[in-house]
């Protein structure tokens, strides 16, 4: 059970370092003791067991109880006021504690969620990387290949004399026989325009 803690224009004082408690303000006091049931809570079974579920189920009623007019329960008289004085400051740092434990979950949850964001984000750039290093693994393979068909093509045309190649006369490039520099021509310069521009972009 969480204390409810009201938002106000207080003040910021830093916690742990770094970390900034949110603007925070003392709430008011008017609910009175419940002393039947303070009374009903066995302390010594909480601190043996560790029962933090007792103190989660009283500590809005502890922290935000007005004790001001609360009197002796055996001879009426008013609470001592140095008592009284601890109880108030222990109230006021109960409430504070409370503040900050609320707020600092607050920012873990959003911190929490600002790391799994990146790490979802350098998930996604590892595969981005893995995607490009296979892309480029396959245009060198294909560069590769093509150097080799280069060669192999320089070498024929250097025994053969350049005798069994077609040129272009028109671009000067050459080919392996008549079908392929046909159609080169058929693609690249039959299409021209009258004014001399070709239709087909290079």
């Amino acid at each position: 059970m969480e204390l409810p803690i009201g938002t106000a224009q207080g003040f910021y004082r830093p916690v742990f370092g770094a970390y900034t408690v949110p603007p925070f303000q003392f709430q008011a006091r008017h609910e009175s003791m419940d002393w039947r049931r303070i009374s009903a809570v066995d302390v010594h079974r909480v601190i043996r067991e560790l029962d933090v579920a007792t103190l989660q189920e009283n500590i809005t009623s502890i922290t935000l109880c007005n004790l001001d007019r609360e009197a002796c329960i055996h001879c009426g008289k008013p609470m001592d006021p140095a008592l009284l004085k601890v109880l108030r400051l222990a109230q006021l740092s109960i409430e504070y504690l409370v503040h900050c434990h609320n707020s600092m979950r607050t920012s873990i949850a959003q911190l929490e969620a600002r790391l799994q964001a990146s790490l979802d984000q350098q998930e996604r750039g590892q595969q981005e990387l893995g995607r490009q290093a296979e892309e480029l693994k396959g245009v060198r393979k294909e560069s590769h290949e093509r150097r080799k068909m280069i060669s192999t093509l320089q070498n024929l045309l250097q025994q053969t004399g350049g005798q069994f190649y077609h040129m272009c006369h028109q671009c000067d490039k050459m080919f392996v026989n008549a079908t392929f520099l046909q159609s080169h021509i058929q693609r690249r310069h039959e299409s021209k325009t009258e004014g001399g521009e070709s239709r087909w972009p290079f």
